[in-house]
């Protein structure tokens, strides 16, 4: 590690910066407009007359792009003003949710979906890169923790707010002019983003930084945080079946306000997220993400077995304290892996896993709903989860052994 590196480091004091004041405002507002479109893009499909197994592709197709752009992205991130970067970004997202709302087919929805795909290939690394640059390393988990707290906000209201619009659309017009307001507050929210993301200091590298970072191949990915991407990819791919079908296994249940779900899972995540930061900076990820996965994996029994609407919930309320207790500190242990040039890279790494495994759960959960039924998809969402935690007590010693000789480097 370079000694302007730790001096950049170490002249972050507080969390509360501007730099990160403005992140978490940004976070929040990208994150109300995909809360708000995304949990209808599986109605939306079947509105517009595609088969089980199209919808599940659609629905992941999004992921499944951004994982693909993935080796063109990281490199950029890591050589180019980050700040340019996120408001270009936002201009593809702006355009992808314009083009949802003006034109009602799939052919079209697929292209929007694959510019949508790549809107989010930058948008998240960008954004977690910013926020662990404007940290205190010693405060990463319970910054990242609080960081997350935007996401858990939109995820309780944002759906909601979606469910609201399309009822209103289709009740004054018909359900494809719900579906339009429902995209078109979506893209309001990606342009209100882009005024903090104008606030942000410049990220300009010097000619010596970027040729420090290596060839663009060497920015990919990062083999230190890879396990960590891994453990990430089986809880995505378990968490994406809440987001994709919860709407559609509560009309098949026959349960009345379904989409409290998604509030309760998100007000749940508001205190669980920043308590598990701060847990993770004073007793260490392992001893806070090992509980968490299990917890996790019993709110999939718990939603899978429900057939009234207390037991939703009670499931929402597990699956975010397990969420909660898992992802935040994860993340952290991969910013923990690298030099802070390199966290664009580590950045990256993780979310080529968390893209992967978001596209992943809809096409795996369409292929067992069309052979058994939403309850058994839920259900059999323990074994991605058993998986990632036999992976994750796999890589531990690894772990331990890169971030001990990072910090006897510095």
């Amino acid at each position: 590690m370079s000694l302007d590196q730790n001096t950049s480091q170490k002249e972050i004091t507080t969390m509360w910066n501007k730099n990160f004041i403005c992140i978490m405002v940004i976070n929040m507002l990208q994150s109300f407009g995909h809360f708000t479109a995304n949990p209808h893009v599986a109605s939306y499909t079947k509105y517009l007359g595609t088969s089980d197994q199209m919808t599940g592709f659609l629905a992941g197709m999004f992921f499944g792009v951004a994982f693909a752009v993935r080796p063109i992205s990281g490199p950029m991130i890591t050589k180019l003003d980050k700040r340019i970067l996120l408001i270009c970004t936002f201009v593809c997202g702006l355009v992808a949710n314009l083009g949802y709302a003006m034109f009602e087919n799939v052919s079209a929805f697929a292209l929007f979906r694959f510019i949508n795909g790549l809107e989010y290939s930058f948008l998240g690394t960008l954004i977690m890169t910013l926020a662990s640059d404007n940290l205190p390393l010693e405060k990463m988990g319970s910054g990242l923790g609080i960081y997350s707290i935007g996401t858990a906000a939109a995820t309780a209201v944002a759906p909601t707010i979606g469910s609201a619009l399309l009822e209103y659309g289709s009740g004054i017009r018909d359900e494809g002019f719900g579906f339009t307001l429902v995209f078109l507050f979506s893209a309001s929210m990606l342009a209100l983003a882009v005024i903090p993301a104008f606030m942000l200091s410049s990220d300009k590298k010097t000619k010596e930084e970027v040729a420090g970072a290596g060839a663009w191949y060497k920015n990919i990915l990062t083999v230190h945080a890879l396990p960590i991407a891994v453990v990430i990819l089986m809880i995505q791919t378990s968490y994406s079946l809440f987001s994709t079908y919860m709407i559609e296994f509560g009309k098949e249940q026959g349960i009345a306000g379904i989409s409290t779900f998604f509030t309760a899972l998100a007000l749940t995540l508001i205190f669980a997220r920043p308590m598990s930061g701060v847990l993770t900076d004073k007793l260490g990820a392992q001893k806070v993400i090992f509980p968490g996965m299990v917890i996790f994996a019993l709110s999939f029994i718990i939603v899978g077995s429900s057939s009234v609407l207390w037991m939703i919930l009670l499931g929402a309320a597990m699956a975010a304290v397990g969420f909660g207790a898992s992802h935040p500190p994860l993340v952290a242990m991969s910013m923990r892996v690298v030099e802070p040039i390199k966290r664009g890279v580590a950045s990256n790494t993780v979310y080529m896993g968390l893209d992967l495994g978001l596209f992943i759960g809809p096409v795996l959960g369409a292929f067992v709903y069309e052979r058994t039924n939403y309850s058994t998809m839920y259900k059999t969402a323990v074994v991605p989860l058993g998986l990632g935690l036999i992976f994750f007590i796999a890589a531990l010693p690894t772990y331990k052994r890169r971030r001990a000789e990072l910090e006897g480097g510095q």
